[in-house]
């Protein structure tokens, strides 16, 4: 005679739960049958669906009207917390017909609002620098944020968890934009010690600040990080720009190939370790059909020899939420190395996984590279381009800090505490 599971454990019982600690997710797997909820079901699962633009391609069972236990929603909580998700989760699960208990419901409904405060602050904040820097005549671009969040989302940019808001000038342009954020009401996060501020873009690729409501700025003078940004532009590359609608204004943007690419890129910086940046991408995607020419987005794949980095980002949504890769671009998935789409994604799923070692993102950034030269450029930036810090910390020309940059890399290594 099989016993029956206990009451508080129904619902749960009938995933399997990827979370060892979870109390209710430790259900036998003869414990894990359900008519509602088949076996293989998991929490990972269920966010991955919620936050799909298209949970049916999934091709996961309907659950609606489904009642998740305290456990198995405080796990939920959990990842949608971990991957920085409440307003698209709490969205999708709506969408989806499946409640969580009322305590980890309001809790995600607190955290949703809160981020949707968040982003109408960052967005006031925006449009206060902008201004301020036309008045000035420093052109400036958005990178990622509301605008992003705006056209990826049609238009519920609340939808999407904004921690900063990314402002690009000229690097001749740069000090000026500095002492205009300073004179909002800002203050710099990064001790650039005995480096002056004009110095800054040739070691590090932004200057973050923050203001007492905890809004934070990112500086650039280049998209991607110093030295690493492969073919990618890294200033106004003689293009026009473009300007994209948010809560009813106009904003310099990108071009929207540049910002898809930039986006590509920017996860695989990250090694993809949270699914908002893949969520980004799998819902521009869907949003193609008004927002973006897949033609013009491949040619400017290839010139700035991003094809890995598109195709890692492409296989990703693919494999996580379902998504077709765009034809124009679906070659570029081919180029990946085997399993490397894989072994991101089992990561992902893994709370308790720790974020990517410094060599290891090095060794990723040497395998996205497209070609030996860009591969040698990867090396050579790893081994040799010196950062904000080695500059802060070794008062040498930067032509020896570039040689030197080895031995100060094991000495600070040694210096390290245990």
């Amino acid at each position: 005679m099989v016993r029956p599971p206990r009451p508080r454990r129904k619902a749960c019982a009938r995933m399997a739960c990827p979370l060892p600690r979870s109390r209710g997710c430790r259900a036998k797997m003869a414990e894990q049958t359900s008519p509602a909820m088949p076996r293989g079901r998991s929490v990972w699962s269920l966010l991955l669906a919620a936050t799909a633009p298209n949970p049916g391609a999934l091709h996961l069972p309907v659950v609606g009207g489904e009642q998740l236990d305290e456990p198995c929603s405080r796990d939920f909580l959990a990842l949608a917390f971990r991957h920085r998700l409440p307003g698209l989760a709490m969205a999708g699960l709506a969408e989806l017909d499946v409640r969580l208990t009322p305590s980890a419901a309001a809790d995600l409904r607190t955290a949703a609002l809160r981020d949707a405060m968040m982003v109408t602050r960052l967005t006031a904040r925006m449009f206060t620098l902008l201004d301020a820097f036309a008045a000035a005549g420093i052109p400036a671009r958005v990178l990622k944020g509301p605008p992003v969040a705006a056209l990826a989302y049609a238009g519920g940019a609340g939808l999407r968890h904004l921690r900063d808001i990314d402002l690009l000038v000229p690097e001749r342009w740069f000090e000026p934009a500095h002492r205009i954020i300073l004179g909002q009401g800002f203050r710099t996060l990064l001790d650039i010690g005995r480096l002056t501020v004009a110095e800054l873009p040739r070691f590090a690729h932004e200057l973050p600040y923050v203001d007492e409501a905890g809004c934070i700025v990112e500086l650039h003078a280049a998209r991607s990080a110093h030295g690493r940004g492969g073919g990618q532009a890294d200033g106004f590359d003689g293009d026009a720009g473009s300007m994209l609608p948010v809560t009813g204004r106009d904003v310099p943007v990108d071009p929207p190939a540049e910002i898809f690419v930039h986006l590509c890129r920017h996860g695989a910086s990250h090694a993809w370790t949270l699914l908002k940046w893949l969520a980004d991408i799998s819902h521009l995607i869907a949003a193609a059909p008004d927002v973006l020419d897949w033609d013009v987005i491949a040619a400017r794949t290839r010139r700035s020899a991003s094809q890995r980095h598109v195709g890692l980002a492409l296989a990703l949504a693919r494999d996580l939420h379902g998504v077709t890769p765009p034809a124009a671009l679906a070659e570029f998935i081919d180029t990946l190395p085997p399993g490397l789409a894989q072994g991101l994604a089992a990561g992902l799923s893994d709370p308790g996984k720790g974020g990517p070692t410094p060599i290891q993102m090095a060794r990723l950034e040497v395998v996205l590279a497209s070609g030996l030269g860009a591969k040698a450029a990867a090396i050579r930036d790893f081994v040799f381009a010196p950062t904000i810090q080695d500059a802060r910390d070794w008062p040498l020309p930067r032509g020896l800090l570039w040689a030197a940059r080895p031995a100060l890399y094991v000495l600070r290594r040694r210096r390290a505490p245990a």
